[in-house]
């Protein structure tokens, strides 16, 4: 049944569409903006551009926007971030749509092969290719990479969060850099969690989560849509798992639930893997540990991408002109403003020597975003296939039973590569069948 609606979903979407006609929340800045370009272009009657979102905080930047134009009001729509994806969708097939949408990289791939998006390219994109990384330009095309249909704000490597203090105490390096280099080999990493385990703390929530550190690094297809996880590396991968699993040196336990955050607070969960948006979230939740946290890279030598925030036009958008400018200036002029530690996907708002040498207190006086900017130039953003969140959930919980059964980590790669292409051989087919541009090689 999954399958089969599937199937309805993307022939309709991939046909009738034609006939109908992700976190970037930043501090608000200090100084004004620049003056904006003007364009010949664009009208001065009024206008009301609406954006629908899945985060908040969009406000700092309207209010610049329309102080700049003032014939432009902006509206925003703030969309649950588990219910977004299926309002987007819908309102494409109607044909009633925003004229912007925000999208998080993780569902960007439901939109890659869908008609009802412009591309982006035709309003001028192009000429800002040079200012993004290829890979991340890349991970914006459409799936037959014909088309620019978003437009990255920011982009975000995976981060080690850890506790100082708790790594002092138990005679492990506290500098970022030493940890950093020192749980490049398993055996190290393993060593620290083992050590911790004896008092109940943990560096791990689950055994997966050390795969999930590995997924940060590669897709799970690649451009002819084989599968791409069948290598040593994930080999690695699954084999710490096992051991960790073996072990018992997982916490068992979700920082996203009350007991998981109130673990982080009480000191039980001394190290987590996120995303530059962890340094306000493990804030938020451990208030009090300010002073003890440190952010290094991650471990076993991988450098991960965790994830980019990207803006579509709708082709139904009755203000597409408008709607482009708003984007340019978002991901152009805006994040060369804000303050926060996110790194922009504008490289020339990058390198911001203020930002650079700001010390964060509850890190103990560490300079997050710089560390931030020079991981960014170390990891490899890839792109998303329509099929990757039923990929990723299939993925997952095939490498969960097979550590659970301790299966070996050749036999659990065969057996999820085997599950994923018979149960998603339909999907495959058609995605095969409708872009035969999909086979294009893809040059690295």
């Amino acid at each position: 049944m999954r399958r089969t609606i599937f199937v309805i979903f993307i022939s309709f979407v991939l046909f009738a569409v034609t006939s109908t006609g992700c976190n970037y929340r930043e501090e608000v800045p200090s100084v004004e903006l620049p003056a904006l370009s003007s364009s010949g272009n664009l009208s001065t009657d009024p206008v009301e551009l609406e954006i629908w979102s899945y985060y908040s905080g969009w406000e700092p930047a309207i209010k610049f926007f329309e102080k700049k134009y003032p014939n432009v009001s902006v509206k925003v729509r703030i969309f649950e971030s588990d219910a977004y994806v299926s309002a987007y969708q819908q309102a494409i097939i109607d044909g009633v749509t925003p004229d912007i949408m925000v999208s998080d990289s993780e569902q960007f791939g439901h939109f890659t092969a869908i008609n009802g998006l412009e591309d982006l390219l035709d309003y001028g994109a192009d000429k800002y290719r040079a200012n993004f990384s290829e890979h991340l330009w890349t991970s914006n095309l459409s799936y037959n990479e014909t088309k620019l249909i978003g437009f990255p704000v920011s982009t975000s490597p995976m981060m080690t969060y850890y506790r100082a203090d708790i790594m002092e105490q138990y005679g492990f390096p506290t500098d970022p850099e030493q940890l950093g280099k020192f749980m490049e080999l398993p055996k190290n990493w393993m060593e620290i969690a083992k050590a911790l385990k004896k008092d109940e703390i943990y560096i791990t929530q689950w055994p997966t989560e050390v795969v999930q550190i590995f997924d940060s690094t590669q897709g799970l297809f690649d451009a002819h849509f084989n599968f791409s996880r069948n290598n040593d590396n994930f080999l690695n991968a699954i084999n710490i798992a096992k051991q960790v699993n073996d072990n018992a040196f997982a916490a068992s336990m979700d920082v996203w639930t009350l007991s998981g955050a109130q673990a982080v607070k009480d000191g039980k969960i001394a190290m987590l893997y996120l995303g530059t948006w962890g340094a306000a979230q493990i804030e938020a939740w451990a208030p009090e540990s300010a002073g003890k946290w440190r952010e290094t890279r991650l471990p076993f030598n991988q450098y991960g991408w965790a994830n980019s925030t990207n803006l579509m036009m709708p082709s139904a958008s009755r203000n597409k002109e408008w709607a482009w400018k708003f984007i340019e200036f978002i991901v152009t002029e805006w994040s060369e403003q804000v303050e926060g530690v996110s790194v922009p996907a504008y490289i020339p708002a990058r390198s911001n020597s203020k930002k650079l040498a700001r010390e964060s207190d509850f890190y103990g006086g560490q300079k997050l975003y710089s560390l931030h900017e020079s991981l960014v130039q170390k990891m490899k953003e890839f792109k998303s296939t329509p099929i990757d969140v039923q990929a990723r959930k299939i993925w997952r919980d095939q490498i969960n039973i097979g550590i659970e059964r301790n299966k070996g980590a050749e036999v659990i790669l065969n057996q999820t590569e085997h599950t994923l292409f018979t149960n998603l051989s339909e999907e495959i087919t058609i995605l095969k069948n409708n872009y035969p541009g999909l086979l294009k090689a893809v040059v690295d």
